[in-house]
């Protein structure tokens, strides 16, 4: 029998959690729960369940601030919230699983499916788990454009793209603001880095979570609806990035 914890603040949905296991699987043996997250993280790194149905907000220790100090590389994950200011693709790139609140039986029912499989195939990817990581510290960090004025503080999340214009860098933001730094774009593709941005031209270095569309012709929409290329001899390791991450190219 497999084991399973589930972590939430709020009891209600712990039950409901409990209720749709008990009723759809059998899997599992009784679910371990846990509505204080650093309880709970102790008894994960202890124990090393096989599944984990975890809130992402909580008070104390959010989801994904206690994946990052998660000593069980081989326990499938499932993220659910409320929120919906949370990307369902983020996490689905990564191959966690992820329901958003209100979720309903045949929902709840698809994504433990999905994870008893990759549990019973054996499909869980170390690297993807680090890849979540590397992606989250940069999300959490800002960066300094240095300007001919002064020097802003960005968080790179807000980073839309980077365009090279001589040897000058312009940093668009999601606000809307441009900076231009005399630093190239040479300099920032220093920080700004794999797996959240991507070299897409010699003229461009792109936030790859702001992309809408990828064409076959190599062009690129982004949410801004700002239209870049592809260089040709990128294309195939853009595609090949989507493949990993599960992206999957639109056109």
């Amino acid at each position: 029998m497999m084991t399973i914890v589930i972590i939430d603040d709020d009891i209600s949905d712990i039950e409901y959690c409990k209720e749709l296991l008990g009723k759809n699987f059998d899997a599992f043996e009784p679910p371990k729960y846990f509505t204080d997250p650093l309880e709970g993280l102790g008894y994960l790194n202890e124990h090393k369940p096989d599944l984990l149905i975890v809130d992402v907000e909580m008070p104390g220790l959010s989801g994904l601030d206690l994946l990052q100090r998660l000593k069980s590389p081989g326990t499938e994950v499932i993220f659910y919230t409320a929120h919906d200011k949370y990307a369902i693709e983020a996490y689905r790139h990564f191959a966690l699983g992820f329901l958003l609140k209100p979720f309903n039986e045949a929902e709840f029912i698809a994504v433990i499916k999905k994870a008893l499989d990759r549990l019973a195939h054996g499909k869980r990817e170390p690297r993807n788990s680090k890849l979540l990581m590397d992606t989250l510290a940069l999300e959490s960090k800002k960066i300094a454009i240095p300007t001919l004025g002064c020097t802003y503080f960005s968080k790179i999340m807000d980073i839309v793209r980077l365009e090279s214009v001589d040897s000058y860098a312009k940093i668009h933001l999601t606000d809307g603001n441009i900076h231009i730094s005399s630093y190239g774009i040479k300099f920032f593709e220093n920080f700004l880095t794999m797996p959240l941005f991507f070299r897409a031209h010699k003229s461009h270095l792109i936030n790859l979570k702001k992309i809408n569309k990828f064409f076959p012709d190599g062009t690129l929409v982004l949410d801004t609806g700002e239209r870049i290329p592809v260089a040709r001899r990128r294309r195939t390791g853009l595609l090949e990035l989507f493949d990993r991450q599960n992206i999957g190219a639109l056109g």
